[in-house]
């Protein structure tokens, strides 16, 4: 469940990247070439291709959120935690492969990308736990706050500094969060649930901030191959030791399909991580951040309210819409500043060339 948010942000990272970087280009070239949808004409097939994989995408995701629910009501939480994490390294390993890229850390950065593994293994536990005592849609708006997380880290730990609006677009993010977790006057378990998801966002942030530093020269697909395979390595020992090799021995339920339900969700979590590298590279940054908080929406509304029956309330509908608003307004604020920059680079450079 954590990987999809963490590969978003690494992707996008590098993306809003390449995207200042060009503009170096775009300024040298002459204003009158035609562009290149254009000039090959494939430009309806591209747009065609990008609908295609967002209808996937979002199809994807809410069936992936769907069977992890469904996981838990065949084994214990960490045997879906390491269940998911061999497929996903299965499948890292396959598409790698495919692609030509090295399995390999870099030389010297082992225990740094141990660490970094260490945090995202302790971010699946606590959501993965968590989903006992309370539904997805709370789970899920709890994870789309993750901005009301990302500051004050980035802030306090990074040093980074950020504007007024983003800021400020923290309070629909917070007054949401509340209005969510207290919409039903949960009880004890309910509470013990939304901090163990409120964990695993902290996880998830701390995580992404690691990847940045660690995977800038990195093809995405490597750096979360090695996130989740840093992650299976240092759970094995405790799950080995909790008994968890004889509890998968000994499984009394059907074997077959809990064969088929894991391999469904290794299945689906990799559609879906290569259909969001589609849209991430077919779309600008802004866009593609609408696109996903959409999609959050969606996952909410079918898996959480329409497909598992998640109780859906006046004040749940209003928490879930501020807190989407919220991470929506605050994206928008980071991506109006980041393309105020490209333009000022682009700008000194054109001066520069004169």
């Amino acid at each position: 469940m954590a990987h999809s948010d963490k590969v978003v942000e690494q992707v996008t990272g590098q993306q809003a990247g390449m995207e200042l970087r060009s503009s170096d280009d775009h300024v040298k070239q002459d204003a009158k070439s035609p562009r290149p949808d254009k000039a090959d004409g494939n430009g309806s097939t591209h747009r065609w291709a990008l609908a295609v994989a967002l209808i996937i995408w979002f199809i994807s995701s809410c069936l992936f959120n769907y069977l992890t629910p469904m996981l838990l009501t065949l084994v214990l939480n960490q045997d879906v935690t390491l269940l998911e994490l061999v497929v996903t390294v299965s499948v890292g390993v396959l598409s790698l492969s495919a692609r030509g890229l090295s399995l390999r850390v870099p030389k010297g950065t082992a225990h740094k990308w141990m660490a970094v593994g260490a945090l995202h293994l302790l971010g699946c536990r606590a959501f993965i736990w968590g989903l006992q005592f309370m539904p997805v849609s709370l789970a899920q708006t709890i994870r789309a706050s993750s901005p009301m997380v990302a500051v004050p880290i980035a802030v306090f730990l990074l040093g980074e500094r950020y504007s007024f609006a983003a800021i400020a677009s923290l309070v629909p993010i917070i007054i949401g969060f509340a209005l969510s977790v207290g919409a039903d006057g949960g009880d004890d378990s309910q509470m013990v649930g939304c901090v163990a998801a409120f964990v695993s966002v902290c996880c998830l942030v701390l995580v992404n901030a690691g990847c940045k530093r660690l995977g800038q020269e990195h093809h995405p697909f490597q750096v979360q191959f090695w996130t989740v395979l840093f992650a299976l390595i240092n759970l094995v020992p405790w799950w080995l030791s909790s008994g968890g090799f004889q509890r998968l021995k000994n499984y009394g339920g059907d074997v077959r399909w809990l064969a088929f339900v894991v391999l469904a969700d290794g299945c689906l979590y990799y559609t879906e991580q290569v259909c969001q590298q589609q849209v991430l590279r077919a779309l600008p940054l802004l866009p593609f951040t609408v696109i996903d908080t959409l999609r959050r929406l969606t996952i909410v509304c079918i898996s959480g309210f329409l497909i598992q029956g998640n109780p859906c309330k006046f004040l749940n509908v209003c928490g879930i819409t501020l807190v989407l608003f919220g991470g929506l307004a605050h994206n928008f604020a980071r991506t109006q500043v980041l393309f105020e920059n490209g333009f000022v680079e682009a700008t000194n450079l054109e001066k520069k060339i004169k």
